[in-house]
């Protein structure tokens, strides 16, 4: 039987995952000698290919007159390799969670470019070796199978970990203009709808558990009244928030220490400040029931651990929370879509996207415009019949209607 046998569905064999390795936990497989379920053959016997072309330093006359073949620098898995030093070198760059969305995208690319090599559209799989044609083959298969702004995110991944390796393919399809690489597109911003976001703030759904019934309901409201993330809300500090101000200081925003200086401001609403000021006497009712000081615990949302400890939600168990409300209320939402939804309500209403923007605090209107909140086409439209048809007063203090001329 070949060396290469292939590892059996049911037992796995083939397949182990070390110690240590940044991308064990992305399930990017090492291996041990053996042909995983799925892996490609090709890249067993890479090496021998090379040899067999005659590439210099691939192989070594011995003593007897044979051959001898010499181990390849890169190893057998070359993009294993390959991302898992890029992941090793830019960790420190990143948060937790974009370190693990960063693995997950890795694997994602690395069995995409297995499935395209076993099919034969592309040469290698290795990014030291891959051609401007194999990145071409990769970008017509993302946009088969993703959306455009996908395709970009997934082209960057790809492009990174070939830059890692000395390969510059796709910053050579670029300079050309390929009409195969993929171009961002006007992304479509999801909101909650109306309906379903006045069933969830003013709803009869009521959660059997009293402490995660008031969290729920008064993280709703400071989520749709003042556009905060879902982490900054889960995060935030009792100390940050002001009722008589109407504000609450965002001391956990994204990029923390990086971008962000946790001290900035974020206003609330009307309509909010009834539903916290409820929740805020009934978090110190328990507290106090617990044996704990309201003032002291310094979680706005503090989480009741089974060992007794108290401290912030954590994301998985806030996702819980949400589920136990979407079965209370019969309605589906996301946490991440209340910022979007607090943007797009705030434009429809008539705010000028600068005042919304300024709100999410992002530093220009352009990233509030691309992700968060547009000008609907009904209203832009009627904005613009209004401006044509309006008389104007002129010096005289006739009013007359506004005469248009072109070409000036």
């Amino acid at each position: 039987m070949s060396a290469y046998t292939r590892a059996s569905e049911s037992s796995g064999r083939g397949i182990t995952y070390p110690e240590g390795d940044s991308l064990a936990e992305a399930r990017i497989p090492q291996y041990d000698g053996q042909l995983a379920l799925g892996e490609d053959p090709h890249e067993r016997i890479e090496e021998a290919s090379h040899i067999r072309a005659g590439r210099s330093g691939s192989r070594k006359r011995t003593a007897k007159g044979r051959f001898k073949r010499l181990r390849n620098e890169m190893g057998k898995y070359p993009f294993s390799i390959v991302a898992n030093q890029l992941l090793r070198e830019t960790d420190p760059w990143y948060a937790q969670s974009t370190r693990d969305q960063r693995r997950r995208k890795f694997h994602r690319i690395h069995k995409v470019l297995q499935e395209l090599r076993k099919s034969g559209r592309i040469s290698t799989t290795s990014p030291k070796n891959m051609t401007e044609g194999d990145v071409a083959q990769f970008c017509g298969w993302c946009k088969e199978r993703l959306d455009d702004s996908t395709s970009v995110r997934y082209l960057k991944f790809l492009d990174e970990i070939l830059q890692s390796a000395g390969n510059n393919s796709v910053k050579a399809l670029k300079l050309k203009r390929n009409r195969n690489l993929p171009h961002p597109t006007a992304k479509t911003i999801r909101t909650i709808p109306l309906d379903v976001l006045d069933c969830l703030l003013h709803g009869n759904w009521e959660l059997e558990n009293e402490w995660w019934n008031a969290t729920g309901k008064a993280a709703l409201a400071l989520y749709a009244h003042s556009g905060m993330r879902s982490s900054e809300v889960r995060l935030a500090k009792l100390a940050d928030l002001s009722l008589e101000r109407s504000e609450i200081v965002v001391s956990s925003p994204k990029g923390h220490r990086k971008w962000a200086s946790g001290d900035e401001v974020a206003p609330i609403m009307p309509g909010a400040s009834p539903v916290l000021r409820a929740y805020l006497e009934t978090r110190a009712q328990i507290l106090r029931e617990k044996g704990l000081n309201p003032a002291e615990v310094e979680p706005l949302f503090p989480y009741f651990a089974k060992d007794g400890s108290v401290g912030c939600w954590g994301h998985q168990i806030w996702i819980r929370l949400k589920s136990h409300i979407e079965l209370a209320s019969g309605t589906k939402f996301k946490w991440k879509e209340m910022r979007p939804t607090f943007a797009q309500k705030s434009v429809d209403l008539g705010v000028p996207i600068e005042a919304v923007s300024k709100a999410l605090r992002h530093r220009s209107t352009t990233t509030t415009e691309e992700y968060y909140a547009r000008i609907r086409s009904e209203s832009a439209f009627s904005k613009l019949r209004q401006a044509w048809e309006a008389p104007v007063v002129e010096n005289a203090g006739k009013i007359s209607e506004r005469k248009l001329e072109f070409g000036q």
